[in-house]
């Protein structure tokens, strides 16, 4: 598993061999609620033809409808325990090596 786009404070898109995968963060003013989700094969396709710009409109869906109190969107495609694990070492690797340049550059 490895992260391949972020938006800080946002989302996280993450892929295996096949699989990809969203962390993302609601913000609900008084709380912030993190969801890790599996991407159907329609947003792949979607993600390798337009890119990120897809994944930030998925993005912003999931979150307008969470404040309309819909989370059927995600309540529908979370991640399985071992794939969460999995998402949360990616991100632990990516920020391990990115602090890791910025000190090779200083």
């Amino acid at each position: 598993m490895k992260l391949i786009e972020y938006e800080p404070h946002f989302w996280e898109l993450y892929q295996d061999d096949t699989h990809y995968y969203l962390g993302i963060a609601v913000d609900m003013s008084s709380v912030v609620s993190c969801w890790d989700l599996i991407l159907t094969q329609e947003e792949i396709l979607a993600y390798k033809q337009q890119g990120r710009k897809s994944i930030e409109e998925l993005a912003k869906n999931m979150v307008a409808a969470a404040y309309k109190g819909d989370f059927a969107l995600m309540e529908n495609r979370l991640a399985k325990p071992e794939q969460q694990q999995a998402m949360q070492a990616a991100f632990k690797t990516w920020r391990e090596q990115k602090a890791s340049s910025i000190l090779q550059v200083i």
